[in-house]
């Protein structure tokens, strides 16, 4: 027979007391239980302090200005002038850092950020390539040759012009596909003006300068994500989402295809500006909130403890693992790195490498897998299977694109075998950043942890990591 609950009473009424727990017998957590618990907080939505976001933004904005001032000046392959290193360090920070930090900041009006955001943008950016042109050292700028050649040879300010009416018509398409009422008519009047700059900026059909091939396999492309955001804005749900689902691929593949309109003529802080049109687009644009993405970089004292202990496993496992596949060769370490080269490359990889990847791969990828699968699969499976199904999908894709990286002249693999093992090492460390974000629930930590672990990789190792500063 059942053995049945005791009853107690209270002010004439009768509840039922169940027995209290003794504490003292309860097993103690094991790595496995809070390897099985802990990522399960990122399944929720958390809450952000904007006090420590702002705080922070301001603080991690002058480390990247000093970090990438010193990089340029000192550490570049041939020094840059004080000048022009000051010119190029503020644009960077400014034009590309600065927004995605100061957007992760309290509550932000999505409506207003979308309005004023290209007009800034195309004031700073027009600010910053004539001020580059009219310094005596203008050749240090990369983008310098190349965009005095981009359309029209030898004409570098009517390239400019070019250049910042794709940009315009860059930033105004995504935006436009989110709008059902926009006609057609003029929707695609705009959709052209980015398709005609990608061709003539990527194809080398006016400038006799460059020879490229690849505006005609990028202009198709864009323009059938275009028409696929164009069919898709006149289909999505009458309700509103509670998760980003595949509706929104379009928006999202549509964003990071910007990514070429700074690839030719290059400029440091391109791939940030992509990342922004990412942010306002899905981030914000959506509607879900950007708790929903865990899109914060608040940093917080409990967090440390897990900082420290997922920098010392990914040190004990991929270290070892490295040197015996010989992707960080032990007879390249470096015992005596100075002081300037670790705070620099710890910094930039941080916050230039670090923020971009976390941002996209952290509260893009892996939301957008968390919630496919709360979707499709949250009542068939418990949340541990839900949890780290998103965390090893991440990891996994983003080992896999990280595979055309190309091996330095200190690694002895042959080309195939090197990216084998580059995509096993990144998979791995996507590990640790996923867990720093799931059991966070915020950005800071895997910040801190991808700019750590890729410059003990580069500095002391001398691992051939992409490093665009």
């Amino acid at each position: 027979m059942e053995k049945l609950a005791p009853y107690a009473q209270w002010g004439g009424r009768e509840y039922v007391t169940m027995p209290m727990p003794n504490l003292m017998s309860q097993p103690k957590p094991t790595v496995g239980h809070w390897l099985a618990t802990a990522p399960q907080a990122f399944l929720q939505s958390p809450r952000f302090s904007a006090g420590r976001e702002q705080r922070m933004a301001i603080v991690a904005a002058g480390l990247w200005f000093l970090a990438q001032l010193l990089y340029l000046h000192y550490l570049s392959g041939i020094p840059w002038p004080w000048l022009e290193s000051l010119v190029e360090a503020a644009a960077v920070v400014i034009i590309g850092g600065f927004p995605v930090l100061w957007w992760a900041v309290g509550k932000q009006d999505f409506e207003t950020i979308a309005r004023r955001w290209p007009r800034r943008l195309l004031l700073s950016l027009g600010l910053y390539i004539s001020i580059g042109l009219l310094l005596p050292q203008v050749t240090y700028f990369r983008w310098h040759r190349i965009l005095s050649n981009l359309i029209f040879a030898d004409q570098p300010w009517l390239n400019l012009l070019i250049f910042l009416g794709g940009v315009w018509a860059m930033v105004r398409v995504p935006f436009l596909l989110r709008q059902k009422t926009v006609p057609r008519p003029v929707l695609w009047g705009w959709i052209s003006g980015a398709a005609l700059y990608l061709l003539l900026s990527h194809s080398g059909l006016i400038s006799p300068a460059f020879e490229h091939s690849e505006g005609f396999v990028i202009t198709p492309l864009y323009l059938l994500l275009c028409a696929w955001g164009d069919w898709q804005r006149h289909h999505l749900p009458k309700e509103k989402p509670t998760g980003l689902g595949w509706q929104h691929l379009p928006l999202i593949a549509v964003s990071l295809f910007s990514l070429y309109w700074f690839s030719t003529p290059y400029f440091r802080f391109g791939p940030l500006v992509a990342l922004q049109l990412f942010i306002l687009v899905i981030i914000f644009g959506t509607g879900l909130g950007r708790s929903h993405f865990g899109y914060s970089f608040e940093p917080r004292w409990r967090d440390a403890r897990l900082l420290g202990a997922m920098f010392l496993g990914a040190l004990l496992t991929m270290v070892p693992l490295g040197s015996l596949l010989g992707f960080l060769p032990l007879a390249q370490f470096n015992f005596t790195p100075s002081l300037l080269q670790v705070f620099v490359y710890s910094t930039l990889f941080a916050l230039r490498v670090g923020i971009f990847e976390e941002v996209l791969f952290r509260s893009g990828l892996m939301i957008f897998v968390r919630d496919l699968l709360q979707h499709y699969r949250g009542d068939r499976y418990p949340p541990v299977v839900l949890a780290w199904g998103a965390i090893l999908i991440c990891s996994l894709l983003f080992g896999i694109v990280h595979m055309g990286n190309e091996p330095n002249a200190n690694i002895q693999l042959p080309l195939l075998v090197y990216r084998g093992v580059y995509i096993l090492m990144a998979t791995f460390a996507s590990l640790f950043y996923c867990l720093a974000f799931a059991c966070t629930q915020r950005l800071w930590a895997g910040v801190i942890l991808h700019g750590l672990v890729d410059a003990i990789a580069v500095v002391f190792f001398g691992a051939a990591l992409v490093a665009p500063f």
